[in-house]
């Protein structure tokens, strides 16, 4: 043979093809399966291309789509967020227990806590885990529950390249299913990039307003601030009075929802920004104003968006109102802006002690028909309360039992002799102790958690106890102070609606604030409006004092 080598060669290569067809042919299923996996993970879903030219878009509010929130679990978040206190320097900030009331939380599938929670274990903070993989687990579970927001991270931890194989593309691609499952962040983005007047070569913003625009409603109509700075930009382009006035409304209601930018969007324009080539919002300098909202965009921007100003009209109202006399206090200032909550009620205080003592928060089990009981001539047999109860024979054979005493539950150590009132003539055999068990808590309770935001510094507590006062928000204001706006609870919108900030500042004889220029579809008359106090001061007339 000429080439005996080439031979040799060709048949090796031949043997090889056949062994790894037979080999691929083996792995088949293997294989199917190793990748049935890898896409049961939400971090892979395959999604329609992000479309920047899209016709159509229907508003989803993300809150009516996900599970309810556990109280002892929202409990647990404000206590973290209450514990992470931005005036703590960070080094002191105990991380350990931080992490621990988040992963509580989280378990109990408080969304935001799995998010913080991932941000947390991606961060440099001292905390037990810094591995990327579990901080996205934690928001894939998030993604699982139908939180739109999680959908919303996942496409940056793609743009960020924390995804193995990922990119702008995917990363745009989960932007737009977050957007249309309803998240607020997303739909910022994506408003923000969709809101140019035409498509910008390099693929930063696209020529697509009208759908920008619907995108900023939407996500204002959630309480989100940032919305509110992305849309006034908008809304001002037309350079018109009306189109002046709907922006400086809209910066002043996205101050209310926490924006540090629309607060210093104000008070730039109140400093005169732009004053000389007409496109300024105000068209003066209004020295007074630009001081406040400078106040109050760092205050803010210290708390990084979990503040709320929904009484910022009552210090800081927009033109023509006149401004109410302030101290030069920056607290007084911020607090006064705050949403507030009347003094607790005055709890009837239990005059129970000694063994009838039960602990505040918790609660004795009721007397069952099959309670184990004892006489009461011998010891304890377990630790917990018990109930004494007596027969009265004497007037029938049939008596009921009645209780003994004060006809409270006592606690006893196992071990210990029942003890009966001073004064009482029966006879210890004759009493029969049942045992109900140990006192257990009670499910966490809303005023658990409004405390715990008293305490983290987001609602001010009001002194007094505030008339009983309300109002249909179709109707007139008949007292001037702070209002605080419901919907009955069966509501569509409730679960969006009833938020804790849903609070403003109003004058006697004036209209409440009608919802729709939040971009909510409630009527007036849907509101119902309850008085909560704290008014300013009048000095003198036509002259208020910003009052707490």
């Amino acid at each position: 043979m000429k080439h005996p080598r080439r031979l040799l060669v060709f048949i090796f290569f031949a043997i090889c093809l056949l062994g790894l067809s037979a080999w691929v042919g083996c792995t088949t299923p293997l294989f199917n399966r190793m990748t049935a996996r890898l896409s049961d993970f939400p971090r892979y879903t395959k999604l329609p291309l992000f479309d920047p030219h899209r016709q159509t878009f229907t508003c989803v509010y993300q809150d009516q789509h996900i599970p309810p929130v556990d109280p002892q679990a929202e409990l647990w978040y404000e206590q973290a967020l209450e514990l992470n206190d931005p005036n703590v320097w960070f080094e002191k900030r105990n991380w350990n227990r931080i992490y621990q009331l988040y992963v509580q939380a989280a378990e109990r599938n408080h969304w935001k806590a799995m998010l913080n929670l991932a941000s947390l274990i991606l961060s440099g903070y001292p905390i037990p885990e810094h591995d990327p993989e579990l901080a996205i687990r934690w928001v894939e579970k998030a993604m699982k529950l139908g939180v739109a927001d999680a959908w919303d991270r996942m496409g940056t931890y793609h743009q960020n390249g924390l995804i193995k194989g990922s990119d702008a593309t995917s990363a745009y691609a989960f932007f737009q299913k977050a957007a249309d499952m309803g998240s607020p962040a997303a739909l910022t983005f994506l408003g923000d990039k969709l809101g140019g007047t035409y498509d910008d070569p390099e693929g930063d913003f696209w020529g697509n307003r009208p759908i920008a625009l619907q995108m900023l409603k939407c996500a204002m109509a959630q309480g989100y601030g940032e919305a509110a700075y992305e849309l006034s930009f908008y809304q001002a382009d037309a350079n018109t009075p009306e189109a002046k006035a709907l922006a400086l409304r809209t910066l002043q209601e996205g101050t209310k929802l926490g924006s540090a930018n629309c607060a210093k969007s104000l008070g730039s324009e109140f400093d005169g920004f732009d004053l000389t080539d007409g496109t300024n919002l105000i068209g003066y300098v209004d020295k007074e104003r630009h001081d406040r909202y400078r106040v109050l965009a760092d205050a803010l921007e210290f708390w990084q968006g979990r503040l709320k100003l929904p009484n910022l009209d009552k210090v800081l109202p927009l033109p023509p109102a006149p401004l109410p006399k302030w101290n030069g206090d920056k607290q007084t200032l911020i607090d006064a802006a705050k949403a507030v909550t009347p003094p607790p009620k005055s709890a009837q205080t239990s005059l129970r002690s000694g063994r009838e003592a039960v602990p505040e928060g918790y609660a004795v089990p009721l007397l069952k028909k099959d309670a184990h009981s004892i006489s009461g001539d011998q010891r304890v047999p377990r630790t917990g309360y018990w109930l004494a109860l007596h027969r009265d024979m004497s007037t029938s054979l049939d008596a009921r039992p009645i209780a003994v005493g004060s006809a409270y539950p006592q606690y006893y150590r196992a071990g210990e002799p029942f003890e009966l009132p001073r004064g009482e003539r029966i006879a210890s055999r004759d009493v029969r102790w049942h045992y109900l068990g140990e006192a257990y808590k009670l499910a966490t309770q809303p005023h658990e958690i409004l405390e715990m935001r008293v305490k983290a510094g987001k609602v001010r507590q009001l002194t007094d106890e505030p008339r009983s006062l309300q109002c249909s928000g179709e109707k007139r204001c008949a007292q001037t102070g702070i209002w605080e706006a419901r919907v009955a609870a069966d509501h569509p919108l409730a679960a969006l609606f009833n938020r804790w900030d849903r609070q403003a500042f109003v004058e006697t004889g004036h209209a409440f604030p009608d919802v729709r220029q939040q971009h909510l579809d409630v009527a007036a008359g849907e509101v119902r409006w309850t008085y909560l106090g704290s008014p300013n001061t009048l000095r003198v007339p036509g002259v208020f004092d910003i009052s707490l």
